[in-house]
């Protein structure tokens, strides 16, 4: 079995539709990102229109793959048992939109991030690439707006996640502690929206008005089921 980091480009927020996908095949062992294959990229047909502001971060056109392969095309290797991605939950979207029904365990380096440092201003991969990596930032990033690009960040960003997560404590040594880290990580902390936005979530179930709050948005249709187990969580705790 194999663990890919997976990266698209798609046509906008919106149903979205694969324009690009590329990918790295990787190893964790003792803590450490190994790379076993280096970035593929592919583009693909979303047989459907591109949104102005997809153009503007990718740069691809519906000119540019109007001769491609159709992204329903596309197909995940079976071997693949884990995807890594920055907000992969929105990776595994576009794959389902192209017909992809296999499921792997999916480890996210954004919510790993926001986890590990809940008081940085942006948790977007570039962001962190500056943080962790200034200089590779300031020479690559700004001319980077593909997929493939965003492969070779997440690995590094990815690492520097780990050594994070291992100095304060955690045990990271191989992707099923990466996996377990990762979902640990995906349940909030604290609110990011509403009008409780940056308040602890255990500590709003201390208190009638934010136990009401938490108990108002566990009714509340498409609530994200992370966000569900913090509040039901500190519920319980109380």
């Amino acid at each position: 079995m194999s663990t890919y980091i997976l990266d698209t480009e798609t046509t906008g927020l919106s149903e979205p539709h694969m324009t690009e996908a590329a990918y790295s095949i990787v190893e964790i062992n003792d803590g450490k990102v190994k790379v076993l294959q280096d970035p593929r990229a592919k583009r693909f047909n979303p047989l459907k229109e591109i949104s102005l502001g997809s153009m503007a971060t990718s740069h691809i056109c519906e000119g540019d793959i109007a001769n491609e392969t159709p992204h329903t095309e596309f197909r995940l290797p079976s071997s693949v048992e884990y995807l890594v991605g920055h907000n992969i939950d929105f990776d595994m979207q576009v794959l389902n939109n192209a017909g992809v029904t296999h499921t792997p365990k999916l480890i996210c380096t954004f919510a790993m991030a926001a986890h590990l440092l809940p008081t940085l201003d942006s948790h977007k991969l570039v962001a962190l690439l500056y943080y962790f990596h200034r200089d590779i930032a300031r020479s690559q990033a700004k001319d980077a707006h593909a997929a493939i690009a965003d492969i070779y960040f997440t690995q590094l960003v990815l690492s520097s996640l780990i050594d994070l997560a291992n100095s304060q404590g955690h045990a990271i040594t191989d992707v099923n502690s990466l996996y377990e880290f990762s979902q640990m990580a995906r349940i909030p902390t604290h609110l990011s929206f509403g009008k409780h936005k940056g308040e602890a979530i255990a500590d709003l179930a201390t208190n009638s008005d934010g136990a009401g709050y938490l108990k108002w948005l566990l009714k509340q249709d498409s609530v994200d089921p992370y966000l569900t187990k913090a509040c039901q969580r500190a519920l319980e705790s109380v």
